[in-house]
Order: C-alpha cells, then sequence, then structure tokens
C-alpha cells in the first residue's frame, strides 16, 4: 500500500540524493571563503567557468532572471539554479496551502473564523503573521473540540492575545524567561485597554469594528523550560484552576530550535493535546548528532547533543547528518533575496580578507563567532582591519603587507566571486528547509498519526519561515 509515510520517504530519499554531495558548500564558512579556496574546490567547473567570463553585475541580472524560473540565456547557471529548485518543497496531498487547510478544517467539523488585523504593538511582519494565522488557530481550536490553546516560546504573546481577545478562546503563553513574560503580561493589559480601537475584524477584506465587550481574564501568562517532558496538562490547570477538563491545542509561532521538535513530541506523548499548530525557526539552533566532516570553523570542538535531538527526529533519517552552518543556510529567504535584488554586504569579503591574515600571523588564535559583526558598515578594508585589530586585540594591522599588497588591489575580483559564490549557495538554502520539514512530517506519520499536513502559511518574501505543521489526534 502505497501510504503518506512511504510517499513522503520517496521525497526525501530525492532530496538527500541531490543534497548530500553538495553538503560542503552548504557547510562552510564565508569566513574562509579565501583561505579554503572556496570558489575554486565547491563550484563546479563548468558554472565557474562561465560566470569567470562575465562582468559580475551580468552574472548577477542573470541570476535574479534564472532564480525567478526564467530562461537567463547561460545554460550553467540555469541548471544549477532550476535542479535546486526542483527540490524545494511543493504542494501535494501531505503539502497544502493555507486554503486547503482551511477546507480540512471544515471537514474536522471547525467554522472558519474572521481574521484579526491589529494596528498598534506589533510591526508590520508580526501584525500580517498574526493576522493570517490566529483565526486559523481559533479555527482549528473549534474544530479538534480544545478548552484551551497553549502557545510554547511565545514572546510578547502577540498570537495568543488575538485568540482570546478576537475569538474568545482561552490561551496561555509561555515562554522560559521570567521577565519576558512580566513585560508581556504587561503589555497584552496595554493591547486589552486599546483593543476596540486597535482591532478590525476583517470578512472577506472588508474590515468591521470589534464589540466592546471582550473577556480580559482568558489571556493568561506561566514561566516554563518546555521540553518533550514538560507536562502541559499541569501546567494549564495551575494557569486556569477553575478548568474542570483540560484539552489543549498546542501552537507555536517561529518555535526556536528544539521547541519545534520537543512541541510534537509533547503532540505525541500527551494525550490531551488534541492538536498542533507550529511554525518553526532557528534551524541552527537543533541539536544534532554531527561528525567532523560538517564542522565550521567556529565548531572544532563541538559536541554531540542529548538523547532526543533536533534533527533527524523521524527514524528514516536517523544517521543523516546535515551540519551546523547548512542548518543555518536553511534560515535564509531565497524569495526575499531575490525580490529585494539584495547582495551580500561588502563587510563579509573584509573579514574573509582578516582571515588571511590571521591565518598567516596568529594560526593557533580562536575566534568566537560574530565579534565582528558591529563592523558592518566600514568604508574600506583598512578601516575594517584597524577596528577588528583594535576589537580583537591581535597587533596584527603592522603584518597585513602581503594581503593589502596582493589580494586587496584585486578585491574587485574577489568581490565578485564572494558575491556569487553567495547567491549560489544560497539557492540550497530551501533544499534545506525541505529536508527539515518533511522529517517532521513523517516523524508523526510514523507515529501513527495521519491528519499531519505541512502548510504554506505566510508569504515567504514578507515571512521567511513560512510553513507550518498542522497535526489533530
Amino acid at each position: 500500500m502505497d501510504t503518506t509515510a512511504s510517499k513522503i520517504r520517496r521525497h526525501l530519499d530525492s532530496i538527500t540524493r541531490y543534497l548530500t554531495p553538495l553538503l560542503p558548500i552548504a557547510n562552510c564558512h564565508m569566513v574562509e571563503f579565501l583561505t579554503e579556496n572556496h570558489w575554486e574546490t565547491l563550484i563546479p567547473t563548468p558554472l565557474r567557468e562561465s560566470l569567470e567570463k562575465r562582468e559580475l553585475n551580468d552574472c548577477v541580472e542573470k541570476f535574479w532572471v534564472a532564480a525567478e524560473g526564467k530562461s537567463s540565456g547561460t545554460p550553467e547557471l540555469d541548471a544549477w539554479v532550476q535542479e535546486a529548485r526542483a527540490h524545494y518543497i511543493t504542494f501535494n496531498e501531505y503539502t497544502i496551502t493555507a486554503r486547503q487547510l482551511q477546507d480540512r478544517i471544515k471537514a474536522w467539523g471547525g467554522d472558519l473564523q474572521p481574521e484579526i488585523r491589529v494596528s498598534e504593538f506589533m510591526n508590520s511582519k508580526k501584525s500580517y503573521e498574526v493576522q493570517t494565522m490566529s483565526h486559523l488557530v481559533a479555527s482549528l481550536h473549534k474544530a479538534c473540540g480544545a478548552t484551551c490553546c497553549v502557545e510554547a516560546g511565545g514572546g510578547r504573546g502577540h498570537l495568543l492575545a488575538a485568540l482570546a481577545l478576537g475569538h474568545g478562546v482561552p490561551s496561555l503563553t509561555i515562554d522560559c524567561d521570567p521577565a519576558a513574560v512580566q513585560t508581556a503580561a504587561q503589555r497584552v493589559r496595554l493591547i486589552q485597554k486599546q483593543w476596540h480601537a486597535i482591532a478590525k475584524r476583517v470578512y472577506n477584506g472588508t474590515e468591521e469594528e470589534m464589540s466592546k465587550n471582550i473577556n480580559c481574564d482568558i489571556h493568561r501568562f506561566a514561566t516554563a523550560f518546555i521540553t518533550e517532558n514538560t507536562d502541559l496538562t499541569t501546567v494549564v490547570r495551575e494557569a486556569f484552576p477553575d478548568h474542570d477538563q483540560v484539552k489543549l491545542l498546542l501552537t507555536g509561532l517561529h518555535t526556536c530550535g528544539n521547541l519545534g521538535p520537543d512541541s510534537l513530541r509533547i503532540f505525541r506523548t500527551q494525550p490531551t493535546t488534541a492538536a498542533i499548530f507550529n511554525v518553526p525557526c532557528c534551524y541552527h539552533l537543533l541539536t544534532e548528532e554531527l561528525d567532523e566532516g560538517v564542522f565550521d570553523c567556529f565548531q572544532r570542538n563541538f559536541g554531540t547533543g542529548g538523547k532526543s535531538q533536533g534533527f533527524p527526529m523521524s527514524e528514516y533519517l536517523r544517521g543523516f547528518n546535515l551540519g551546523r552552518n547548512a542548518r543555518m543556510l536553511a534560515a535564509q529567504s531565497i524569495d526575499r533575496v531575490v525580490s529585494q535584488r539584495q547582495l551580500p554586504v561588502q563587510s563579509l569579503l573584509y573579514r574573509a580578507l582578516l582571515q588571511v591574515i590571521i591565518k598567516e600571523n596568529r594560526p593557533n588564535s580562536s575566534l568566537p563567532e560574530g565579534k565582528l559583526k558591529r563592523l558592518s558598515k566600514c568604508e574600506n578594508f583598512e578601516q575594517y582591519l584597524k577596528m577588528a585589530d583594535s576589537i580583537l586585540n591581535l597587533n596584527l594591522f603592522d603584518s597585513s603587507t602581503r594581503v593589502l599588497s596582493e589580494l586587496y588591489p584585486n578585491i574587485d575580483q574577489q568581490w565578485k566571486k564572494m558575491t556569487l559564490f553567495y547567491l549560489l549557495r544560497l539557492c540550497l538554502a530551501q533544499v534545506i528547509e525541505s529536508v527539515i520539514l518533511l522529517d517532521r512530517l513523517l516523524y508523526l506519520n510514523e507515529n501513527g498519526f495521519d491528519k499531519v499536513f505541512l502548510v504554506k502559511l505566510f508569504d515567504p518574501v514578507l515571512s521567511p519561515r513560512c510553513h507550518s505543521i498542522v497535526a489533530v489526534r
């Protein structure tokens, strides 16, 4: 029998066969672009040579064309982009649109709730996400017969504020940071006071005033560090002692790192969790059993994680490694880069030039990642080098003669190679994300759940982490 699980396995087989030979590109570090000669060693020779014949601006324009699914007139570039795109997640019976999710919710006995637009207290991105997601969560809440909606890692509590105030859903935001919880509770009280003025109910694009009669006491907060072993029923009973029965819908808008996988494990093991609606984020924070072949320059002594890894979750992918840099790449958005025609900042090249100097003069120095991020606005490499040397206290400026004399005069060529490498590597981002998301989908299928879907919830240009896992017990 050709089950959903077997289809997902074949889907993963196709992606991993394509991705595995390219993991060295995904796991390289741009800091080592020059010292490890990434352009010459990692980019296929025909593609590299075809791009070297053209000017940077010409190559970039051709990349934008290819990334939009059109022919750029450069066969090698088109083939690279098209093959990557062929392994992105596409719609089928288990990866669906938000509109198709609405149809599923109706089939499960739910009534679709209107969208709620909140015009204050959130930036435009968060407002869009809350408006898009909250009415679907509210609809699913009714369909699965839940008595309470629990938000894992809720931060400021914006999603559940819309659920509680806009839809009357008893809601509990849980976060591990006590200070964040206290601030969020105060912020939500301000939202409650101004709710009638800042919120609108949206029917088919038409906005209507909200009722002034809202229950301000059904959105509550709790402080807890959620793991797969967290007893959510107990946490909810403590927050809502008046609830006779507890049946949960577990949600999360951009659950960071292992919080997403742990939420899925809670759904699997705790019967009081009737459904889950989870949007993941921060793949680089997932734990993963890594081998030395996928370490980057900042992870030489990185250890393996605990028993429950963030990736992979499924039994089928057990033993398959992605690597931290590959997972970090998965969080980047080629849709946004192409839409906004974004190129990397030139400080990326300056950092690579600095790495040449460090490797030649201080080969045993251990530098923490991210210490030089605030130097992104330097006007030239000399300025960058002086400031970096001051921050790192390595006395390197006087030792930089060779780099300044040999590499820096050719900086335009180095910049061209780095820019094109950055764009070509970016094509793999959604391929890697597809593996991570399908692995989670397969995990739930392996454990006997059949009402499981990967839903493209948001516009990826507006909200790059645009997919959600939706499952009903």
